[in-house]
């Protein structure tokens, strides 16, 4: 009886033991992270920022999302629900808003142009044409390349070997898969901006046959038509995605019986380039997630959102993409 009581202490001790250390492991970890790819307030993007420009628009929401201070309530995307009609520029003549921004986050990182430059995937131009060399490497080039790393780095996680199926190559027209599995989930090109171009994104019109947005996205171009010659030359690429409905649904089933939480619907990420010197750009990952507002069709809005901790671990896996992304620049010889 006593052999068995010191092998349970031993085991008890043990076990502590073990998990102080992947505690402490993944405290250190995170301390890592944090300096490698520092998280920054929404203040820290460019003015011209499409996500700072939506984050910063003039109808706030009542409740606050995870990162940042203030929310913004937002229609469904032009022709994906009766609340609004499609047009041109990806704006909704609808009076009812339906999602709002339930979380942010931006890191922050500045890196040697050159690794920017050799990436190459900014060889061609909207309409397929090619580009002169003074082109390619200004902001809005870069930051195609910057999207172009960051796919090639998320392609070599084990993620990828579950949630991509039949991946084309990259490309930058609007609703273009760029990774997941199509309609049912995946992230899509929503379009790229420029502020020495003076080149706004405007929201596009998107085949019918495509999975779009969950909310509609607002054009930066007011931000844009500020002329100062003190503006940097910063440029940014966008995407969006969308979570699976059967599992945003099955959330939304448990919530509707008391569940304190929500998941988001989907969002939006923008990959930002600044050229702060001829040697030196910044580098700014930004993602945005919107949540329903009368999630299956309940008539009360709500302000339901991911928990902390769940928030908390997706900063931490956008640090991972990132690193991995900072890693695959410098690589690329």
């Amino acid at each position: 009886m006593s052999n068995l009581f010191q092998t349970k202490s031993r085991l008890a001790t043990t076990v502590s033991i073990l998990a102080l250390g992947g505690t402490i492991a993944l405290y250190l970890s995170k301390q890592h992270l944090d300096r490698l790819c520092p998280r920054v307030p929404v203040t820290k993007l460019p003015k011209s920022s499409a996500c700072r420009n939506l984050i910063e628009s003039d109808e706030p929401a009542p409740a606050s999302p995870w990162g940042t201070g203030k929310s913004v309530v937002l229609s469904s995307w032009p022709g994906a629900s009766a609340s609004g009609s499609a047009h041109g520029d990806g704006n909704t003549s609808s009076k009812s808003k339906t999602h709002w921004v339930t979380s942010f986050v931006a890191l922050q990182v500045d890196v040697p142009v050159e690794q920017l430059e050799r990436y190459g995937f900014c060889t061609k131009g909207e309409d397929g044409q090619g580009r002169g060399a003074n082109e390619d490497d200004d902001a809005y080039g870069l930051s195609r390349n910057l999207l172009g790393a960051f796919l090639d780095a998320r392609a070599k996680g084990v993620e990828a070997f579950f949630l991509d199926r039949n991946v084309p190559p990259l490309s930058f027209t609007p609703g273009s898969l760029l990774f997941g599995r199509g309609s049912s989930m995946g992230a899509f090109t929503l379009g790229s901006w420029s502020s020495s171009r003076k080149l706004p994104l405007q929201p596009p019109i998107l085949p019918a046959e495509t999975a779009h947005p969950v909310s509609e996205f607002l054009s930066n171009e007011e931000a844009l038509s500020v002329n100062e010659e003190w503006v940097t030359d910063a440029g940014g690429t966008l995407l969006y995605w969308r979570f699976p409905h059967s599992l945003v649904n099955a959330v939304n089933k448990a919530a509707s019986y008391g569940l304190p939480w929500r998941l988001m619907d989907g969002g939006f990420q923008e990959f930002i380039v600044e050229r702060i010197s001829d040697e030196t750009a910044r580098i700014t990952y930004v993602t945005v997630e919107c949540g329903d507002m009368y999630p299956g069709g309940q008539t009360k809005r709500d302000w339901k959102k991911l928990p902390w901790l769940v928030y908390e671990l997706h900063v931490v896996y956008a640090q991972v993409l990132l690193w991995k992304t900072l890693r695959t620049l410098e690589q690329n010889q």
